[in-house]
């Protein structure tokens, strides 16, 4: 098994927000709300989105580092230093 540098339980919980979020839209689609209101929820998809996006780069840059330094204590460290900057 290979190292993640992410909570996967955060990341299931994140996707799954998402998920949720476009069913929503799915269904102001078919009650055909107003276009301002389904705006509203795409934006917020698109944000959540980002924010795993944002996650995964993390991920692979640390990945990245791992393979190139194979120095786990600074990994740790960078890896510490990114998910306070992404949260």
């Amino acid at each position: 098994m290979r190292q993640v540098y992410w909570d996967s339980d955060d990341m299931l919980r994140r996707l799954k927000r998402i998920e949720g979020q476009v069913r929503g839209i799915q269904a102001m689609i078919e009650r055909e709300e107003t276009c301002q209101d389904i705006l509203v929820q795409v934006a917020a998809v698109e944000g959540a989105i980002q924010q795993v996006a944002r996650i995964v780069s993390a991920c692979s840059v640390a990945e990245t580092i791992v393979r190139t330094l194979d120095a786990p204590p600074e990994v740790e460290a960078m890896r510490s230093a990114l998910a306070r900057l992404l949260k």
